[in-house]
């Protein structure tokens, strides 16, 4: 066995991936922190829409890989040392036995989901050649999403012995107290206002319009008993109502960077959101109070899909669940307590402090011991 080193991994080619714009994120997110330590980043887009996520990264080798063939053909030609996929569910068929290229030395997945079955998920075939399967959450939140731990997902044994637990990709840090104050007056947040983030997708799930309309209520509510609050609304304004967006405490944004998205999450008191992992893993590392708003999928035969996926973060404290029929009276009953009540308030920073889990670094350490046993 060759003894690999920091000073080696600039010969190295790290070849990323990614699906969606969510899965795009996270792969971006570790390909810098991987790229920092001197490893060689080559990114593959299947979707080519999602290219304008990498603009500024002028150091990464980028391809447009829609099909296995484009992929194929990127893998023998530059020879990655190792191959990571941002969703095992990237491709199905054939693919996911065998693959159609020389297996490089090291080669993951990385996926946001618990669905490794495929007698149960028929619908969610996984890629079965590579080595390893990280999963972007804390230990606890995946060990809770297993029913054998009173969550929901069956996982057999000798996949189980693949899937490694890393933390959250991209992983955030709480801005100094500083920067969010300026942030807050740039939204012009006077003392004594509550300032409350939202966001429901319409870009990689579908929109979320019946979760705007139930913020919408659930705040006129809280705002005719005399609550002080602003709401900041990041998302397409195409498909909701008119009459709504013109609430003289509402803010809109059709849309933010990168930075300023998590800035403008960061500095809230509240986030109230849909049901995507990532902007409730950014929540989570800002340690803000948040609420998932989760529906059932018609069209999907795991119609309880987004329940199973939020029901462990709830289970451990970090987070409130609502559904498409909650009763607005609760929604701003919710609201109000993750607003007001400084006991539920702390309860829930203190549990997001604790299961907080920065992931490019464990993932990295991972992937080292892969590449020192194959190297």
């Amino acid at each position: 066995m060759k003894k690999f080193t920091i000073n080696s991994l600039n010969k190295i080619k790290f070849f990323f991936v990614s699906r969606g714009p969510g899965e795009t994120g996270q792969a971006r997110a570790l390909a810098k922190y991987i790229e920092k330590k001197g490893g060689k980043i080559l990114f593959g887009i299947k979707e080519k829409r999602n290219l304008h996520f990498l603009k500024g990264d002028k150091n990464f080798k980028i391809f447009l890989v829609p099909e296995i063939e484009s992929l194929k053909k990127v893998v023998e030609r530059e020879k990655p040392q190792v191959l990571l996929f941002f969703n095992s569910k990237i491709w199905g068929g054939e693919f996911i036995e065998k693959p159609p290229f020389k297996k490089p030395q090291v080669s993951v997945t990385v996926d946001s989901n618990w669905l490794f079955n495929e007698k149960k998920y028929s619908k969610y075939p996984f890629i079965k050649w590579v080595d390893t399967h990280f999963v972007l959450f804390p230990e606890k939140i995946f060990k809770l999403g297993l029913k054998k731990f009173g969550g929901n997902h069956v996982i057999d044994s000798q996949t189980m012995k693949k899937i490694i637990p890393v933390g959250f990709i991209p992983s955030y840090k709480k801005p100094k107290r500083e920067i969010i104050q300026r942030k807050r007056k740039e939204y012009q947040i006077k003392s004594g206002e509550k300032f409350i983030f939202s966001y429901f997708s319409g870009y990689g799930a579908d929109h979320k319009v019946w979760a705007f309309n139930n913020l919408i209520l659930a705040v006129e509510r809280l705002i005719k008993k005399g609550r002080k609050i602003k709401v900041l609304y990041v998302g397409p304004t195409e498909d909701l109502d008119p009459k709504k967006l013109k609430k003289k405490w509402l803010i809109k944004r059709e849309k933010l960077s990168s930075k300023e998205y998590f800035l403008s999450l960061a500095c809230s008191d509240l986030v109230f959101q849909h049901q995507g992992l990532v902007t409730l893993s950014q929540a989570i590392s800002a340690q803000i109070p948040v609420i998932a708003n989760v529906s059932l999928i018609k069209r999907e035969a795991l119609i309880r899909i987004h329940f199973w996926e939020v029901k462990p973060f709830e289970r451990a404290g970090v987070c409130k669940m609502l559904t498409k029929t909650t009763p607005i009276k609760r929604i701003a009953r919710t609201i109000e307590m993750l607003l007001y009540n400084k006991r539920k308030r702390n309860s829930m920073i203190k549990q997001q402090r604790l299961i907080y889990k920065e992931g490019e670094k464990k993932a990295f350490e991972e992937i080292k011991k892969l590449l020192k046993q194959k190297l």
